[in-house]
């Protein structure tokens, strides 16, 4: 059910970013929402479809990291996983005025993604 080609396309509307990038719309705090993830694991692949469906229904632009993409060094994705306290994927942070927010809980409900990035 939670093959790797389904993840793919529930994430396919979804902007594939670099850790670099991905540092930058944090940075901004000017409400960037960031997933992070990969392909090979299952919370992620049960996480994908649900943040999709929030996304697309809420016309939100969601940035993509994918953690284990050979373009980029393990160092420079840990060094972001540990700047903003992502311990596992899948996470989800969003750049907020206040500050960034993060989860990493593959149970959230759709209805629990839209609390989180709307609070």
């Amino acid at each position: 059910m939670f093959d790797t080609n389904h993840f793919f396309e529930d994430i396919k509307d979804f902007k594939a970013v670099s850790p670099k990038e991905a540092s930058e719309l944090l940075a901004a705090k000017d409400g960037a929402i960031l997933f992070l993830g990969r392909d090979t694991c299952p919370y992620c692949r049960r996480f994908a479809p649900k943040l999709a469906a929030v996304a697309a229904a809420q016309n939100w632009t969601v940035h993509f990291l994918h953690t284990q993409d050979p373009a980029y060094s393990a160092q420079e994705i840990a060094a972001l996983r540990e700047q903003y306290h992502v311990p596992t994927v899948p996470g989800l942070l969003v750049a907020k005025a206040s500050g960034v927010d993060v989860r990493c809980d593959s149970s959230l409900t759709e209805d629990e993604i839209l609390a989180f990035v709307m609070a």
